[in-house]
Order: C-alpha cells, then sequence, then structure tokens
C-alpha cells in the first residue's frame, strides 16, 4: 500500500506557489539540491511529472494543477485543526468555499451566509469571479458551491449538477431627475443614458432583447459587472440601471433611486451549483434540501 509523504508534499507545494526551486530553497531553508532530489522522487511515487520547465520558471502540468488543489485544501484542514484546538472548540468547524457570479446582487451572498451559519458552526468564504471561472473551480473542488444566475454547461463542466432556486423581477430605476420618465415608458428612455452589465451577463443580453423587442434605444454609458458599482452609478444619477427589485430596496427607502418601470419577462435567474464529490461538504448537502433557500430575498 503506497503512503503520501507530507514532507514531499509540503516541498511540492512551495515550489508550486514560489514557482521555482530557487525561491523555495530559501522558503524551506532546504539546500536546491536536496530539494530537487525530493521533487523527483514524490513524482516517481505518484508517477507523474508534476512541472514542466519554461525558461527559468517551472510550469504546472495537469496532473500538478491536480495535486496541488488537493495540497492546498490539505494543508488548510491542518491549519484548521490546529485553530480548532488552540481555540479550544473541540467541535469541528465545517469550512465551505462559496463562488458568487460578481453580476448577482449582494443581497445574495448575505441571504446564503446567513443561511449557512445558522446551519452549522462553520467558516464561510466567499470568492467573486465571473460565471466560468467559478464553474472550473467547482469542477476542480477548490469550491463548494457556486450561486450564479446560469447553469453550467454539461458538455463544458462534467460532474456539476444545477438547482434553480429563485427568479428575480427585474425593473428600470434612475435618480430622482429620471422619475419624469415613467410617463410616456417606455418610448421616455429613448435616448437616455443607461448604464449595463458587461456582456458577460445574461440579464445584459435579456435587457438588450426587451429594448429591441419594444423598439427603444437608451444610450449605454458605462458597463459594469459588479451590482453595488451599478447601483451607486444609479444613484449618483450617471445613468438609468436594469437590475432586480431585490438589489435596490435600501436605496429606494433612502430615495436616492426611483422606480421607472418593470421590464416586464426580464428576470435575474438565481441558481445553486454544486459538484460530485466522494466526501461531500455537509452545509453544501443540506443547502441542496432547503425549499425556500432564498425566500427572505
Amino acid at each position: 500500500m503506497s503512503w503520501l509523504n507530507y514532507h514531499h508534499l509540503l516541498y511540492f507545494r512551495t515550489i508550486a506557489i514560489e514557482g521555482g526551486i530557487a525561491r523555495a530553497s530559501e522558503k524551506l531553508n532546504v539546500g536546491q539540491p536536496a530539494l530537487s532530489a525530493q521533487l523527483k522522487t514524490f513524482e516517481h511515487t505518484l508517477g507523474h511529472e508534476l512541472f514542466e520547465r519554461t525558461g527559468r520558471r517551472l510550469v504546472l502540468t495537469e496532473a500538478g494543477q491536480v495535486v496541488l488543489s488537493y495540497a492546498n485544501q490539505i494543508f488548510e484542514l491542518g491549519g484548521e485543526l490546529l485553530q480548532v484546538l488552540a481555540d479550544g472548540a473541540l467541535s469541528k468547524r465545517v469550512a465551505v468555499n462559496v463562488g458568487i457570479q460578481d453580476c448577482l446582487p449582494k443581497t445574495i451572498a448575505v441571504s446564503i451566509v446567513q443561511r449557512m451559519t445558522e446551519l452549522f458552526p462553520c467558516r464561510v468564504r466567499i470568492v467573486e469571479g465571473h460565471a466560468p471561472t467559478l464553474f472550473s473551480e467547482l469542477a476542480g473542488h477548490n469550491l463548494d458551491v457556486v450561486i450564479s444566475n446560469q447553469m453550467p454547461f454539461a458538455e463544458e463542466f462534467k460532474g456539476l449538477r444545477s438547482r434553480h432556486v429563485i427568479s428575480m423581477q427585474v425593473s428600470l430605476y434612475g435618480a430622482k431627475k429620471f422619475a419624469k420618465l415613467k410617463k410616456g415608458f417606455p418610448q421616455s428612455i429613448a435616448g437616455q443614458p443607461i448604464v449595463l452589465p458587461t456582456i458577460h451577463s445574461r440579464t445584459r443580453h435579456d435587457v438588450e432583447r426587451w429594448f429591441h423587442d419594444n423598439r427603444v434605444a437608451p444610450q449605454i454609458v458605462v458597463e459594469a459587472q459588479d451590482t453595488a458599482v451599478q447601483k451607486s452609478l444609479g444613484a449618483s444619477a450617471v445613468g438609468l440601471i436594469a437590475v432586480a427589485d431585490a438589489a435596490v430596496e435600501d436605496l429606494l427607502n433612502e430615495n436616492k433611486l426611483f422606480k421607472i418601470s418593470q421590464l416586464t419577462g426580464v428576470v435575474e435567474e438565481v441558481w445553486l451549483c454544486t459538484a460530485d464529490r466522494k466526501i461531500p461538504n455537509p452545509v453544501v448537502e443540506v443547502l441542496e434540501t432547503i425549499k425556500d433557500l432564498f425566500s427572505d430575498v
């Protein structure tokens, strides 16, 4: 039976992070010849080359990327073990790595974190990014769950599954000076400045299709992926914004934004995306069974 040498795993991980044996040698206080020999032994044990040389830099092979992913989780878990013992909290805190698509309203992130902390004594880590990047991280088991406004393509991301959890109505909002556009809508918004999500967002395409179908053409002045940025620009009267109703309740209550009109048929979909794993995360397992995950959004 083969045994994993954790010293070798540490050496490999440090080389990967530092980008070469020389810098890793300084970091670990281990001679370069010895470190290089240990790496060769580790590769021989695994039966795979973990690096390939590009110029003066070592670059991870496909096998090396897989090993690094597991190494990160192993050492992170070890650090968590030491922290739990140091805190005197002997009931294990579950770590949950959550990917939030950057164009989704922040209320989604708040809701999911609240629900997770209610379920378990867990520690939640949130990463924001584009959907394809998050799905890749999910498939590589670097994330436990991804909250997105789209499903991963089955042919591109195998082993991932999705569950639809909510549809949020999208409406057009603007600062006080745009409130008069309610009258005569939608023709009233023709030529008006508007802030839209970038082309990576499904909402962007749905909104533009609505404009096309209703034969109106606002003037795009800013493209911003982050909903918080869109809200700030809208409240600053830079232009109109098309966002989910749930995302702007705070600014509506403060009279910093005003609703122009609902964009009938345009909704922000929210999907809970997870991956098949041999050892599933218990928090994620429970999340997948909750019927009204975002009932308070």
